[in-house]
Order: C-alpha cells, then sequence, then structure tokens
C-alpha cells in the first residue's frame, strides 16, 4: 500500500517527477507509473494501486484534462475521500473535481520554499500522515560515536516536543516556539558542501504546527540574525542525496534562533567551523547547542497570531546565552567533551568571546540534565579562535 497515487498526462512527466520527489524527501511512500514493473499489464497495475492507496494527486493540465485515465483515477480519489489537484499549467480543474482540495504549483521551480508547496505538504499532511518518516527523518543517533560509547539525549525543565530530522533531532521548547537544544551527528570524513540549490532562506517545516515555530518576519530589520542552532554544513554528510536532505531539514524554522549578528558571523561561526574540523580529525563527532532560557529574558515583538486567528502575547523573548557541547571518541581514552557558553550580545562588548564552562555550570543555567557519559568524559582542548588560545574561565 502506497501513501499517495500521483496521477498525470504523460507529457507532464516533468513535473510530476518534481511533486514525487518532494513527497518522497518528507516521507511519503509514491505510487506512480514509472513503478509499473516492464512487461506488466498497464490497466490491471492502474487500478490495483489506486484501491491500495490513501489519497490520490491529480496534477491537472491542458494534456490531463483531456485524459480519460486522469479523470477516472480523480474520481477513484474522490469516492475516496481523499483526493488532493494541483495545478501545473493555467488550465481551470474540471468542474465536478474543482471542490476539492487544490494547490496552485503552476511558477513552482522544484524548491520547497515555495509558499504552495508548502500548503501541499501541510495539507497532505492532515488528510495522509507521511508513513516512512523514520525513514527520512531518523533523528540523532546515540551510538553513532561507537556501539560501547552511548550518549543520549539530556533531559529538560519544561515542556517539549521532540522532532527528528536527518542527523539531528530538535527538542523544541513550545512556549517559547525556539528549541530547548539541538542535538547532531558529524561524520566527519563525508562532509560534502552544502548543494546551492539548498542554500535557501528559512522555510516553516511543514509537517510540524506553525504555533510552534517562530516566524522569519520576528527577526526582519534587527541586529538579530536568524541564526542556526546547527549549521546546514554541519549535517550536510553521506551520499549526496542524504545530505542535501539534511542540509534542507538544517533550514526548517524549528533550527532557528535569535543571534545578535556579531554572534552569528563571530563567535559562534568559529564554533561551528572548530567542530567540524574536530569532526573530521576524530572521524566522528556529536554536538549539543541552545539557547540559555530565563524568566527575565527581554521580550522582543513578541505578538504572533497562531492557527484559528489566536493571538499569542508577549511570548517570543531574546536568550541571552547560547550554549554549545561538542564531543569525540578517543581510542583508549573514551568520550572527550568540550562545552561553551556564548554571551548573545555584540562583539564590543565584554565577554562576547565563547567562554569555557563546566558541565554542572551549563546545567544549572539552562535546566537540563545531561546523561551520565558527559560526567564522565575527559576534557576536550580548548578552542583555538583567530590564532589566541580562550583560557578556561567559569561563569
Amino acid at each position: 500500500m502506497s501513501d499517495v497515487f500521483v496521477s498525470y498526462a504523460s507529457e507532464d512527466r516533468d513535473q510530476a517527477r518534481r511533486v514525487v520527489n518532494l513527497l518522497v524527501d518528507h516521507g511519503w511512500s509514491v505510487w506512480w507509473d514509472r513503478t509499473i514493473p516492464a512487461g506488466g499489464e498497464w490497466a490491471p497495475e492502474l487500478d490495483h494501486a489506486l484501491a491500495r492507496t490513501r489519497a490520490v494527486i491529480v496534477l491537472w493540465s491542458s494534456h490531463s484534462r483531456a485524459s480519460t485515465w486522469v479523470r477516472h483515477e480523480a474520481t477513484i480519489g474522490m469516492e475516496k475521500g481523499a483526493l488532493i489537484s494541483i495545478l501545473i499549467d493555467r488550465t481551470a480543474i474540471p468542474h465536478e473535481f474543482s471542490a476539492h482540495q487544490a494547490s496552485d504549483l503552476s511558477t513552482w521551480d522544484g524548491s520547497p520554499k515555495f509558499a504552495e508547496a508548502e500548503a501541499l505538504l501541510a495539507g497532505l499532511t492532515n488528510l495522509v500522515p507521511p508513513s516512512r518518516l523514520k525513514e527520512v527523518r531518523p533523528g540523532y543517533d546515540p551510538a553513532f560515536l561507537s556501539k560501547r560509547v552511548v550518549v543520549g539525549l539530556p533531559a529538560v525543565t519544561g515542556p517539549a516536543v521532540v522532532l527528528r530530522y536527518l542527523h539531528f533531532t530538535v527538542v523544541i521548547h513550545p512556549g517559547r516556539r525556539l528549541a530547548h537544544y539541538v542535538a547532531y551527528n558529524i561524520a566527519g570524513k563525508e562532509l560534502t558542501p552544502v548543494p546551492f540549490e539548498v542554500r535557501q532562506e528559512w522555510t516553516a517545516d511543514p509537517l510540524v504546527p506553525r504555533s510552534t515555530q517562530i516566524t522569519v518576519a520576528l527577526t526582519t530589520r534587527s541586529e538579530y540574525h536568524r541564526g542556526h542552532l546547527v549549521s546546514p554544513m554541519t549535517v550536510c554528510w553521506g551520499q549526496p542525496d542524504t545530505a542535501a536532505a539534511s542540509a534542507r531539514h538544517a533550514m526548517f524554522l524549528p533550527n532557528v534562533s535569535p543571534q545578535h549578528g556579531d554572534v552569528n558571523t563571530g563567535s559562534w561561526f568559529e564554533l561551528e567551523k572548530w567542530e567540524r574540523r574536530l569532526a573530521t580529525k576524530h572521524s566522528r563527532a556529536i554536538g549539543l547547542s541552545g539557547p540559555v532560557f530565563s524568566r527575565d529574558d527581554t521580550a522582543f515583538r513578541g505578538e504572533m497570531e497562531l492557527e484559528d486567528g489566536v493571538v499569542a502575547l508577549d511570548s517570543f523573548r531574546l536568550p541571552r546565552h547560547y550554549w554549545k557541547v561538542i564531543a569525540v571518541a578517543d581510542r583508549g581514552s573514551g568520550l572527550r567533551v568540550a562545552t561553551y557558553i556564548v554571551a548573545n550580545v555584540s562583539r564590543d562588548t565584554t565577554g562576547s568571546a565563547p567562554t569555557r564552562a563546566s558541565l554542572a555550570e551549563l546545567q544549572m543555567a539552562t535546566g537540563l540534565r545531561f546523561p551520565e557519559a558527559f560526567h564522565t568524559a575527559k576534557p576536550l582542548p580548548d578552542l583555538e579562535m583567530s590564532g589566541q588560545r580562550l583560557a578556561r574561565k567559569a561563569r
């Protein structure tokens, strides 16, 4: 059984492939006529697939409107109560199918940033949740460093939502609409440049309620950047398709946090480069990073309209610090860890450089509880930044 049956005219195969790739990339299993085995009987195979699919997506064009087969497949989807129409040119949807959910992808270039593509994925999620989510979004692997060195996720204080992606996991604080932290795996020997087409703007995760994600407008025209908690460059590793998918996931809004521009392009960027060098040197590394939440964090453009017109007041606040933990496994010496805290201030402010902190200090500041493996680990050498070795300095 497939999640989705994609119906289209043969002349529209290129557009169909874009839609199929989008759906597969986000966890749906898709049946389209390229899956008919060589020598198979076409009509029986189609009817069998239609009977077993959970939803039918029809690509409407001047070609498909004239296709008896496409209309037949659309009728089956309508009878199932699971029909979604997609316009791929300026042709109108046939009247008998116009009352069902539709998306206009007539000017879509294949980017998931496109608003109508986001709406399609969100609508399809409500109708048919993706069945392959664990395959395309397996999340952080606690045994990534070694089967003998299993490093689990920290416990949080307060509400949390766990979001799994490719090579990393985001643990969201739904009230703050920011992550408690992001935990990620880095295969340093397999790192690859982020593909140009993936270097897109931030986009909402279509499989996650918008009420748990900040909006891009919240940091527009301010001194704060939409900073990555884990950089796309850090999780862009593996086979080309896998690396590109992970980099795309790192551009979803749950991975964003408001960082002062000097932090995002300065001390935080230096930390990101350092962790990739460590991962390359040791072949593998794991990282965790997140904001330090405080009750007295400054409110910042806090009004946001959520689903059904509900307005959340004063719920977006600026973290005053960020933290990062890097861990590697050395042969013979076990787990080795470094922990840093960065003030979310301009570089002209005293104390803006990354500061080495103990795990106990980090736990006290964040309310997190790190697994025992971190507490028994040996320290990593200090970060080297701009040719200067940073002194250990407790906070």
